[in-house]
């Protein structure tokens, strides 16, 4: 018994049968039915014509809030770079369908495009038939890219982890017992430096913090956890095209400061290089 609770968590399985994949994603029982294979990333990040930085939101339970969070985040970094907020989710589980300000229609990889401010907003326009995702749309070459990887394309990613080297990544949680529980086992799942988004009180009730891992705990005490408040606006209209609360805005350009360290301002990187090219003479 021992071993398979080992081996359920590990998530290492000897048989899927298609019934029992039948109720979830497709992407995510894709994942499931390879694992044996160790095969490459459902979306090769890296390699998809993505230039910049690639910073994935991914919810650490159902319902964590990963959306708003992705997109007070991707706002907090377009206020000094070119930044594009790219939606993962079906269009019928999408957090994002109300938020552009003006939509630009459709292209032909199947992402409906849209604006909300300085930030480019693209959305999948359909779930693809057979439930292979669409790589990244192209962005220049200095972009930053913010991925609402949804829930389905979450668990897919979890039976992947070499699909997150070399992005970024933020993992969202409410404050709650069950929610750093579960978000325990993402923490765990994807290795490596992760910052939280915790939505909910930014001092903890004691029983909440009496249930977190070591992998949290851990987060906690070196800073890479930013208190996300809960809005009851944003609760029942969910996102818009209006303006986020000030202070949900103010948490995601605190979580931007501490995904990706921001640049210096073009002025002094213009006096630097004169510089050098004056001690070159």
């Amino acid at each position: 018994m021992r071993a398979a609770v080992v081996a359920i968590r590990a998530g290492v399985f000897d048989d899927v049968t298609d019934d029992v994949l039948a109720h979830g994603d497709q992407a995510f029982g894709a994942a499931v039915r390879s694992r044996a294979g160790q095969p490459d990333s459902p979306i090769q990040w890296t390699r998809a014509g993505v230039g910049g930085r690639v910073v994935l939101v991914v919810a650490g339970h159902a319902g964590a809030g990963a959306s708003t969070v992705a997109l007070a985040l991707a706002e907090g970094l377009a206020e000094g770079r070119r930044v594009q907020l790219v939606d993962y989710s079906e269009p019928a589980r999408s957090g994002l369908s109300a938020a552009p300000t003006i939509e630009l229609g459709t292209d032909s990889a199947g992402w409906r495009c849209g604006r909300r401010g300085r930030l480019d907003l693209v959305r999948l326009a359909q779930h693809p038939a057979d439930g292979a995702l669409p790589p990244l749309p192209e962005t220049d070459a200095d972009a930053t890219v913010v991925v609402d990887t949804g829930w389905s394309t979450t668990g897919a990613l979890l039976y992947s982890p070499r699909s997150l080297v070399g992005c970024a990544l933020v993992v969202v949680t409410r404050v709650t017992v069950p929610a750093v529980r579960q978000t325990e086992h993402v923490l765990a799942a994807v290795g490596g430096d992760a910052a939280v988004a915790a939505v909910g009180p930014a001092r903890w009730p004691r029983l909440v913090e009496a249930s977190c891992g070591p992998r949290l705990r851990e987060a906690r005490s070196t800073g890479q956890v930013v208190p996300v408040p809960l809005d009851r606006r944003l609760q029942i209209a969910g996102l818009t095209g209006d303006r986020l609360p000030k202070p949900v805005a103010a948490a995601g350009r605190a979580l931007a400061a501490l995904v990706v360290p921001a640049a210096p301002p073009r002025h002094r990187r213009r006096a630097a290089r004169t510089g050098r090219a004056g001690a070159t003479r």
